[in-house]
């Protein structure tokens, strides 16, 4: 391989180092972590915090590692002769990746809500106060009208859709104690899964049993660790108030047994 074909090689792989995708993934994160520390006021359960965070010093590692790998891959072309300096713009490779968009938060949340409620349709957007929108959800579900429930979350967005968890644990916990007759602990959490899939799937279909498992988990044993449903907050946004009008139907039947 001649030197001109291996600089040609070296610039295609460097201009090929997701370094922009790092900083929207960065971005993203930062936007997530700000709503959550948000909803953290309404809430004492562990809401994912501390991931994050755990994520974006992650990131910030393999940006430095992305940085002085790109430093590494100019230092070379400089040393053959083949830096930026010497060749000409014209000559960049074609086929270099565009530097990606940044994500936009209510598109991501639109599309994973239709996703996770076997649905589509355009979002309306919707500035509502999350407990109204927690009361529209829980009436939706009461009534069995899945459309509704996947209209109402789609449309309020992230902002206020996260907070949804917050609304819903307490209450979650409250039922299964009523349940129980007791304070529910982990043991109990495959039961109340059991007793409460069917319920949540048709207005999620998306749920899968394990992820209604962990997100009983988490309100009933205050977010312990391991307890997580592995950080998709529009899952588990739309799992709270699901099971909570689950919970309160199954102690309303039993009460009338």
């Amino acid at each position: 391989m001649d030197v001109a074909a291996l600089a040609g090689r070296l610039k295609a792989l460097a201009a090929d180092l997701p370094l922009p995708a790092l900083d929207t993934a960065d971005q993203c994160l930062e936007a997530a972590q700000a709503e959550l520390k948000e909803a953290s006021r309404e809430s004492n359960a562990e809401i994912g915090l501390h991931k994050l965070g755990a994520a974006r010093e992650r990131l910030d590692a393999a940006r430095v590692r992305l940085t002085e790998a790109a430093t590494a891959i100019d230092d070379y072309l400089d040393g053959i002769g083949a830096g930026a300096a010497a060749t000409p713009a014209a000559a960049v490779p074609k086929g270099a990746p565009v530097k990606p968009p940044p994500v936009d938060p209510r598109q991501w949340w639109t599309d994973r809500v239709n996703d996770l409620c076997d649905r589509t349709g355009a979002a309306d957007p919707q500035q509502v106060p999350p407990t109204r929108l927690f009361n529209d959800l829980l009436k939706a579900a009461g009534d069995g009208n899945a459309e509704a429930y996947c209209k109402r979350l789609r449309d309020a967005g992230p902002q206020a859709g996260v907070k949804l968890p917050g609304l819903a644990w307490p209450l979650v916990r409250t039922l299964a104690a009523e349940h129980l007759g007791r304070t529910p602990t982990a043991r109990d959490v495959p039961g109340l899964r059991d007793k409460c899939a069917d319920k949540v799937r048709s207005l999620v279909p998306k749920a899968e049993p394990d992820h209604i498992g962990a997100a009983l988990a988490s309100a009933c044993t205050l977010g312990r660790k391991g307890t997580d449903d592995g950080g998709d907050a529009a899952r588990t946004a739309a799992m709270g108030p699901a099971l909570v009008a689950a919970l309160h139907r199954l102690s309303k039947s039993e009460r009338r047994a």
